[in-house]
């Protein structure tokens, strides 16, 4: 996603160094998905955006491939690793467990046969909006919010 800017409308957050700290991972774990597509597909990074608003995602290649980072801007972050053999690991800190929570994500999109950004829309009505996903009245939708309250 190598997104550094908060999505339109959300406060400012932590930067990464400040949210990770210096501290060991609470957790390790394997992480079972190829991490390509968090850095080279669009409609996957669009997807996880709509579903986890406040998630920061950035990404990078090395040697042995991609790396993820991901933080939350408040105390939560993990690093999803490409190791040499070309299986990925997932280290989480803080008390939410961003890996976790993107894994359930990304296995929607795949269901749902990797929806595109065109399949998205928005509706706007007195009060809030809200993102549906392929139709506006039987699609799955998610209110969008700003600040901590609807949007208006």
């Amino acid at each position: 996603m190598t997104n550094k800017d908060p999505a339109r409308g959300t406060p400012p957050a932590s930067n990464w160094p400040h949210v990770r700290g210096t501290g060991p991972a609470d957790d390790e774990r394997p992480f079972a998905w190829d991490l390509h597509p968090l850095k080279d597909n669009a409609h996957l990074q669009f997807a996880l955006r709509i579903h986890l608003p406040d998630m920061q995602i950035s990404t990078g290649v090395d040697d042995d491939g991609v790396n993820v980072w991901i933080h939350d801007g408040v105390a939560s972050w993990a690093t999803l690793t490409t190791l040499p053999d070309g299986q990925a690991v997932a280290y989480q800190g803080g008390p939410q467990r961003l890996a976790d929570e993107l894994e359930p994500v990304w296995g929607w999109w795949l269901a749902e046969g990797e929806p595109t950004l065109y399949d998205f829309g928005m509706t706007v009505e007195p009060g809030h909006q809200y993102v549906w996903c392929r139709d506006s009245a039987t699609g799955p939708q998610w209110l969008l919010q700003a600040h901590g309250r609807a949007a208006v």
